[in-house]
C-alpha cells in the first residue's frame, strides 16, 4: 500500500514540475501586465468594524453556488470570537460541544462532532486528540488553533465534488492570510490578560504578525506567531455508570439498586497554546503564482485532576438510612467501612502532562491561461501526542471508619464524610491500591498530492468544467507504555498526601451545588511526578498498541452552469479507500485489510427570484469514515468477568444522502432574512454494541463490546436566519435551528442521535461608531442526549445557554483596547437520567472568564 501511494504522489509531483517548466518562459514575459486583479483582491486593514465583517461573510454566502455560511475577520486579530469554535456557534444549524469550557467540537445539522471535518486552506490536518480520554477521531481540534491568524472560514453544508470527502455534517475550511494580499510592511501585535473567576488567576497572551512584499509586488513573506496561556478550571459533581446499575445487600438483608460510585472533582489545568505561520508567495506574472505555507500548532495541557471518590462497595450500606425513589433506585444512604484495607471515601489524584504538536507544510502552484487554469498542491501534515499520566489512590485504610460517608443523589451530588475532620489533614490519606505510570503515544501523518484543472467553455449552458485527482496516505498509531509502581514498596515508604501537599481547595460547586456537596478537600501537588520517575520499574508493558494505514484516491468532475437568473454546479466524486489495520488479537500479531469505494454525486442550484432574493436547492451524497479507535486491531479481555472490548477494522463508513431547499432575501448589503429546510438519510450507522459471543480467550458466553454498522438515521430540520444593519451604528444577528433526528439502534428501537438538540438559537446585538464598538451575544440549545462517565444512552443534558460580551475602544488609528467576557451567566452542564427518576448524574461548572487586551497595527 505504501508503494502504491508513493508512486501516485511522485506522479503528481512530476506533473507539477512539468507544468511549471512548460509555463515558466511565457509567464516571465507577462510581468508587466496590469495588477488590477491583485489590487481588487487586496485586504485593507484601514476599514474596521463589526459591520464590515458581517458584510464580507454575507457576500460569500450570497454569491456561492452551494449552501455555504461564512465568517470573516474584519481585520488582523479581529476574529469575531475568542476562538474558532465560539464563532461557529453563531452559524445557523450549528451547536457546539464544550467539555472543558472551551469549544472542542461542533454538531452540524444533527450529526455528531466527529462527522464534520476541519480543513486548513482546503487540506486535511493531522490530529491525535489531546489526552488518553480524548477520542481518536479525524477532525482537527479547534483548541489547537489561535484565531488571530485566521482571515476567515467557510462552512460547506451541501456537497460539492471538488471538496474533500469525509463529512456528513459540514466541511469547515479555515483560511490563513497571504502576504501579497496585504500592504507591504503590515505589522500587527497584541497583548492580553485573562482572568478566570472561579480559579481567581490571571493568564497572559500575546501575538504578532509581519507581512512584506517587494516593490514589484510579486514576492512576499508573512510571519506570524501567537502564544496564549489560560486556566481551565472545571468543578464536577458526578455519579458513575447508569443509575441502579449495581446491586447491594444492605445491613437489613435487602437488595438495593444504586450507583456504585460518585465523586466531587476539581480539574485544574494550566494550558499553553502557540501557533506559528510562515508563508512565502511568488507571482512572477498574473498567470502564475506559487505559495509555500508552513503552520505549527503546539498545545500543552498539564493538569491535576483531584477527585474525592466514594465507592459504595468498599463499605456496607446501612439499611435504616436508605431512601429510594419511585423507580426503586437508592437516592440517599450511608455507607460505613466494613474492614481494613479499603477506604470507601478516598482521594484519587490523576496527573497528566499532555503535549500535542501538529504541523502542516504545503506547496501550491496556480496557473491561469486564457481558457483554462491548473492548481497543484503537495503537502504533509504530522501530529504527535505524548501524555504522561500517573494515578494514585489515597485514604485511611488503618482506621477505615474515618472514611465512611453518606450520599444523596436526588439532586446535584451531596457527599458527606462521617468524620468531619477527615478532610482537614493531608496525613489522613495514605497510599493504597493504585500507583500507575503511563506514557500514551499517538502519531498521525498525512501525505497528499492534488491536481485540479478548470476549462472555460465559450457557449451553452455550462460555463466551465472542473476535474481533479487527489491521492492521500494517512497513518495513525497509538500505544500505551505502562511502568506501574509497586504499591507495596511505596506503602513501605509510609507515603501519605502530606508528602505531596498541594494545599486545600474550597468554595467549589457554587453555582449548582447543594449544602452537602463536598466543596472543600485536600489536594496533591505535582511532586508525585518526582517519586514516580525515581521508582518506576525499568520494564515497559505495552498495551492497546495498533496502527492504521489508509490509502485514499479521489477523482472528480464538476460542471458549472449559469443562465438567465440561475447558476449552479453538478458533479461526481469517486473515492477509493484501502485500509491496513495492524495490532494484536489474543496476544498474537494480526493484520486485517479493508477496501471500499464510493460514488458521491452532487448538485447545487441557485435561482435569482429577483435582484435581492435567491432560491437554493442542493442534493448530494457524503460519507464519514469511522474513528481510528473503532477501527483498531486490538482487544482487551477480562476472563474473570467474561468480557472483551474488541476493535472493528472492517467497519464501513457512514453514508448519507442529503438535500437542501431554501430562500434568502438580501434586503441590504449587510442584511438578510433566510430559511433553509434540510434532510439527511444516513445508512451504515455505527453503534457500540455488547452481545454474547464465543470469543477466543474469553469463552462461549463472553460479552463482547465492539462497534458495528447496525442501522439507519434520519435528520430533518429547518434553519431560520435574520441579520440587519440599521445604518445608525446598531445591528442585530439572529438564527434559529429546529432539528428532528433519530436513529435505529441494534435492537431495532428508534432513539435520538447523541449530542443533537432539537431547538437552538443565537442572538447578537451590536453598536459601533468611529470610537468604539460593543457586542452582546447569547447562545441557547435545549436538552440533548449525552453520555458521560458511563451514563446510559438515554441520559439527557439540561438546556444550556451562554452570554458573551465584548467592547473595543479605537483609541487611535493604530491602537485598540479590548474588554471581553465569556460565559457571563456562569452556566453549568447538568446531565440527568430521566428513566431513573430524573436523577442528576453530573454537574460541570466552568466559571466566567474575562479578557483585557491591547493591539496595534500599521
Amino acid at each position: 500500500m505504501k508503494i502504491t501511494t508513493a508512486l501516485k504522489t511522485h506522479y503528481l509531483t512530476l506533473c507539477i514540475m512539468t507544468a511549471l517548466s512548460s509555463v515558466s518562459l511565457s509567464t516571465y514575459a507577462q510581468q508587466s501586465e496590469s495588477q488590477a486583479q491583485e489590487n481588487k483582491e487586496m485586504e485593507t486593514i484601514e476599514v474596521r468594524g463589526i459591520r464590515r465583517s458581517l458584510t464580507e461573510a454575507l457576500n460569500t454566502k450570497r454569491f456561492a453556488d452551494s449552501v455555504v455560511d461564512s465568517i470573516s475577520a474584519e481585520d488582523i486579530g479581529k476574529f469575531p470570537d475568542k476562538n474558532i469554535g465560539d464563532a461557529m456557534q453563531r452559524i445557523p444549524g450549528v451547536t457546539v460541544v464544550r467539555t472543558f469550557g472551551e469549544v472542542a467540537g461542533v454538531t452540524v445539522r444533527g450529526t455528531a462532532p466527529e462527522q464534520s471535518m476541519v480543513l486548513l486552506n482546503g487540506q486535511n490536518v493531522a490530529s491525535v486528540g489531546w489526552f488518553d480520554l480524548g477520542g481518536m477521531n479525524r477532525s482537527f481540534n479547534f483548541e489547537m488553533l489561535a484565531a488571530e491568524q485566521i482571515s476567515g472560514m467557510d462552512l460547506y453544508k451541501s456537497a460539492e465534488a471538488d471538496i474533500n470527502e469525509g463529512a456528513m455534517g459540514g466541511t469547515v475550511n479555515l483560511r490563513t492570510r497571504k502576504p501579497l494580499n496585504l500592504e507591504s510592511g503590515t505589522v500587527y501585535a497584541s497583548v492580553e490578560n485573562s482572568y478566570h473567576a472561579n480559579a481567581k488567576t490571571w493568564s497572559p497572551a500575546y501575538s504578532g504578525l509581519v507581512s512584506w512584499k517587494n516593490d514589484d509586488e510579486n514576492f512576499g513573506v508573512l510571519v506570524a506567531y501567537s502564544n496564549e496561556e489560560s486556566k481551565v478550571y472545571r468543578e464536577t459533581l458526578s455519579n458513575f455508570g447508569p443509575a441502579g446499575n449495581t446491586t447491594f445487600v444492605d445491613t437489613n438483608g435487602v437488595e438495593r439498586q444504586s450507583y456504585g460510585a460518585m465523586s466531587s472533582i476539581l480539574f485544574d489545568e494550566d494550558r499553553e497554546r502557540s501557533s506559528s505561520q510562515i508563508t512565502l508567495q511568488y507571482a512572477p506574472s498574473d498567470a502564475l503564482s506559487m505559495d509555500l505555507n508552513y503552520n505549527l500548532f503546539e498545545l500543552e495541557n498539564s493538569h491535576v485532576n483531584s477527585a474525592q471518590f466514594a465507592i459504595v462497595g468498599f463499605g456496607q450500606m446501612q439499611g435504616d438510612s436508605v431512601v429510594v425513589n419511585d423507580q426503586g433506585i437508592v437516592t440517599a444512604a450511608t455507607s460505613l467501612a466494613s474492614g481494613p484495607g479499603l477506604a470507601p471515601l478516598f482521594n484519587n489524584t490523576v496527573l497528566r502532562t499532555p503535549k500535542m504538536q501538529t504541523d502542516a507544510l504545503n506547496f501550491s502552484v496556480n496557473y491561469n491561461a486564457d481558457t483554462w487554469s491548473a492548481d497543484f498542491v503537495v503537502g504533509r501534515s504530522n501530529a504527535e501526542g505524548r501524555t504522561l499520566q500517573s494515578s494514585t489512590w489515597w485514604g485511611d485504610i488503618t482506621d477505615t471508619a474515618n472514611s465512611s460517608f453518606s450520599f444523596d443523589v436526588a439532586g446535584p451530588l451531596e457527599l458527606i464524610p462521617t468524620n468531619p475532620d477527615y478532610m482537614s489533614d493531608h496525613s489522613n490519606f495514605a497510599l493504597f491500591q493504585e500507583f500507575t505510570f503511563i506514557n500514551y503515544k499517538r502519531d498521525n501523518t498525512i501525505d497528499y498530492a492534488q491536481a485540479d484543472f478548470t476549462f472555460q467553455l465559450e457557449s451553452g449552458l455550462f460555463t466551465s468544467i472542473q476535474a481533479g485527482l487527489k491521492v492521500q496516505e494517512q497513518v495513525f498509531s497509538s500505544q500505551g507504555d505502562f511502568q506501574d509502581l509497586d504499591v507495596a514498596a511505596a506503602q513501605a515508604d509510609n507515603l501519605t498526601l502530606a508528602d505531596f501537599n498541594g494545599g486545600f481547595v474550597s468554595g467549589l460547586h457554587s453555582a449548582e451545588g447543594r449544602a452537602g456537596s463536598l466543596s472543600a478537600f485536600p489536594v496533591a501537588s505535582t511532586a508525585i511526578w518526582d517519586y514516580a520517575h525515581k521508582n518506576k520499574p525499568s520494564e515497559i508493558t505495552v498495551k492497546d498498541a495498533f496502527s492504521i494505514e489508509e490509502d485514499i484516491t479521489a477523482a472528480y468532475v464538476k460542471s458549472n452552469f449559469s443562465g438567465e437568473g440561475f447558476r449552479g454546479n453538478i458533479g461526481l466524486r469517486y473515492v477509493d479507500t484501502d485500509i491496513l489495520s495492524t495490532g494484536s488479537i489474543n496476544g498474537e500479531p494480526d493484520k486485517i485489510n479493508k477496501s471500499y469505494s464510493n460514488y458521491l454525486p452532487s448538485f447545487n442550484l441557485a435561482v435569482d427570484l429577483s435582484e435581492e432574493m435567491i432560491f437554493r436547492f442542493a442534493a448530494g451524497s457524503a460519507i464519514s469514515r469511522p474513528d481510528y479507535d473503532d477501527m483498531k486491531v486490538a482487544d482487551i479481555i477480562s476472563e474473570s468477568f467474561q468480557t472483551a472490548n474488541v476493535g472493528s477494522p472492517e467497519l464501513d463508513p457512514y453514508k448519507s444522502d442529503q438535500y437542501d431547499m431554501g430562500i434568502e432575501w438580501y434586503f441590504s448589503p449587510s442584511s438578510i432574512i433566510g430559511a433553509t429546510f434540510f434532510i439527511k438519510n444516513i445508512s451504515d450507522y455505527i453503534e457500540q454494541t455488547t452481545v454474547k459471543e464465543n470469543y477466543p480467550g474469553c469463552g462461549p458466553e463472553c460479552l463482547v463490546t465492539r462497534s458495528r454498522n447496525v442501522g439507519t438515521a434520519d435528520v430533518r430540520g429547518l434553519e431560520l436566519q435574520y441579520q440587519q444593519d440599521f445604518d445608525n451604528g446598531f445591528g442585530i444577528q439572529a438564527n434559529y435551528t429546529y432539528t428532528d433526528s433519530s436513529r435505529t439502534n441494534s435492537a431495532g428501537e428508534e432513539v435520538p442521535i447523541e449530542e443533537v438538540s432539537q431547538n437552538s438559537f443565537n442572538l447578537s446585538g451590536y453598536y459601533e461608531n468611529e470610537i468604539f464598538s460593543a457586542r452582546l451575544a447569547y447562545n441557547y440549545r435545549d436538552d440533548w442526549v449525552r453520555q458521560y462517565n458511563g451514563s446510559s444512552l438515554d441520559s439527557m443534558n439540561d438546556p444550556y445557554d451562554q452570554l458573551d460580551a465584548s467592547i473595543v475602544w479605537h483609541a487611535t488609528d493604530y491602537l485598540d483596547i479590548t474588554l471581553e467576557a465569556a460565559n457571563l451567566l456562569n452556566e453549568a452542564l447538568v446531565l440527568r437520567q430521566p428513566k431513573a427518576g430524573n436523577i442528576v448524574h453530573s454537574v460541570d461548572e466552568f466559571g466566567t472568564r474575562y479578557f483585557v487586551g491591547a493591539s496595534i497595527r500599521f
